[in-house]
């Protein structure tokens, strides 16, 4: 009858190792998603940095473009006065 208990004991510390093993594995599967969403995070964020320098290098080109343009204004309304004053005083 010694033999069942013995076997029993043996049963129940192959059972708590397994039972160990399985929380270990358990933990380091939550440690491996967390780091796989982290990493998909990380993606995201260089995606989205990506997308934002090149509205942010678009706006600039635009903002270039419209200060060219104002400029240009500025130049043909300078020119639009002189012309206006030459013509009055000449009258």
């Amino acid at each position: 009858m010694s033999a069942p208990k013995s076997t029993d004991s043996e049963l129940l510390t192959a059972s708590a190792r397994l039972n160990a093993a399985l929380d270990a594995l358990d933990a380091c599967s939550a440690t491996l998603l967390a780091r796989l969403d982290q990493a998909g995070a990380s993606e995201d964020l260089d995606q989205d940095r990506a997308r934002l320098a090149s509205e942010l290098d678009a706006a600039q080109a635009r903002a270039d473009a419209l200060e060219a343009a104002a400029q240009d204004a500025q130049n043909a309304l300078d020119a639009a006065i002189k012309d206006v004053k030459n013509a009055l005083g000449t009258l």
